[in-house]
């Protein structure tokens, strides 16, 4: 009869299951990176959406440059995010 301690199958989990919990903070905090940046583009995306709109329907591009400057900021989040990754 096999002792459950001895087996060879046994002893390669536990130095796996050590390795995982390293590999799951690193994929834990990719999936938090990516999340950003999705939310950061879904954010900007929706801005320039509403300035489309507002263009198409005889905005002054001027206001629609302006409006989009604001944004700046969040284009260089969503760079910073994503060079980070």
């Amino acid at each position: 009869m096999r002792q459950l301690g001895a087996d060879p199958v046994d002893r390669g989990r536990r130095s796996i299951d050590e390795l995982d919990s390293d590999l799951l903070a690193k994929l834990e905090q990719r999936d938090k990176q990516l999340y950003a940046i999705l939310n950061s583009t879904c954010r900007y995306r929706n801005v320039l959406a509403d300035e489309i709109t507002h263009l198409r329907a005889g905005s002054a591009p001027e206001l629609a440059r302006a409006q989009l400057a604001l944004w700046d900021p969040l284009r260089r989040e969503i760079k910073r995010l994503a060079q980070n990754l």
